[in-house]
């Protein structure tokens, strides 16, 4: 699956993600387009701040270097569009609104690519950072993603501050049947600009807290801009280190507000979510020997539960609710100071509240997913 924005405060090779369940699915009679509509997108100032970005790496003090990591990763999922049980029985037997998916479960093909250019000045170190990223379906080849993210990290001794900006042209979830007379099946796409802060303080050698916020907007293709909508997001936690383990802690409050609904007559999708996730990770344990420095291998659960409201009062999201539960497990393998192998197993599992039953049966779906990536550092 797509590499997620570099969201945790460890180091970007431990691949865990912070869930982000944004493609909310939509019943075939729940599309309120009456005609195609041309896109009216502000292309805001995402162009200079991708150029700003590049053209840090062409300044600085000699004796700086640039840092570069390429992965490569592999993801097996069971449900790629994440199907209900329903919609995978309808699937199964040929419906047609349900032509699109060539197949129920796909492999992910992924490929990133990191450049940093640490810029030490007295006390402070400045590093600008790019990433771009590729990732290809094998069967389902309507889902692919080319991701760019630009960060900006200061550090001085106990404690360090990242603003970033990330530019997601084209997220594909799935089709959906057009009710705008035309009785087609549509891409329910979007592209997404995210922009956010985070600050990481070190009060004591084993304690690490932080906080962070973003801000994103979504903007969906012709046929769906009732989903137009932004996000704000903010997220405090801590993380502790026993002798032989760490564990983290964090909770995230998110607020989505529809703004696109009202120029078409549609239900008001706006939500409001709490976000609970726990990390327990092993200290790294050599493969052989007593040393760490060359090879050894670091085991790691993560939790995370997600309770979202639904704020509309329509026949379609009133009274709905999402109680998501993410459990990850995986291990990081280093392999010599260069290489580095990532393993991880996670499990989705969405459970909905509403008092209209053809939510339930249309939005409640499980997914596993079982993934691997290499690294190599320059």
């Amino acid at each position: 699956m797509p590499f997620p924005e570099d969201l945790s405060n460890d180091k970007p090779n431990t691949r865990e993600i912070y869930p982000d369940q944004q493609d909310d699915t939509k019943s075939e009679n729940d599309k309120k387009v009456r005609s195609p509509r041309a896109l009216g997108r502000k292309k805001d100032f995402r162009p200079i701040i991708l150029c700003l970005g590049f053209l840090l790496f062409s300044l600085g003090y000699g004796y700086a270097q640039i840092e570069a990591e390429l992965s490569m990763g592999v993801t097996y999922t069971d449900n790629v569009f994440q199907l209900s049980d329903y919609d995978l029985s309808r699937w199964k037997n040929d419906h047609p609104n349900l032509e699109f998916a060539e197949t129920t479960d796909d492999l992910n093909i992924a490929t990133r690519l990191d450049l940093a250019y640490p810029i030490p000045y007295r006390w402070w170190t400045f590093t600008p950072s790019v990433t771009a990223s590729i990732n290809q379906n094998i069967s389902n080849t309507d889902k692919y993603r080319h991701d760019a993210l630009v960060r900006l990290r200061v550090d001085r001794h106990y404690w360090s501050l990242t603003t970033l900006y990330g530019y997601y042209p084209y997220i594909y979830y799935r089709h959906y049947t057009d009710s705008d007379g035309s009785n087609e099946l549509e891409k329910y796409s979007y592209e997404r600009n995210l922009y956010r802060a985070e600050l990481v303080v070190r009060p004591t050698r084993k304690l690490t807290t932080f906080a962070n916020i973003r801000y994103e907007d979504l903007y969906y293709n012709q046929y769906f801009t009732e989903a137009d909508g932004n996000r704000i997001t903010t997220e405090a936690g801590a993380r502790y280190s026993f002798p032989i383990f760490s564990l983290q802690g964090s909770y995230s409050y998110r607020s989505y507000e529809s703004t696109g609904y009202k120029d078409v007559g549609a239900d008001d999708g706006s939500y409001d979510s709490n976000f609970y996730r726990g990390v327990l990770r092993m200290k790294a344990m050599p493969i052989s020997g007593e040393s760490t420095r060359e090879q050894s291998w670091q085991p790691y659960l993560e939790l995370v539960k997600e309770d979202r409201f639904y704020q509309g009062d329509g026949d379609w999201y009133g009274g709905r609710a999402y109680h998501i539960y993410n459990t990850k497990a995986g291990v990081n393998v280093k392999l010599s100071p260069k290489w580095n192998l990532s393993l991880d197993y996670l499990h989705i599992f969405r459970n909905v509240d509403s008092p209209n039953d053809s939510v339930v049966r249309l939005k409640e779906f499980s997914e596993n997913r079982l993934s691997a990536m290499v690294n190599y550092k320059f």
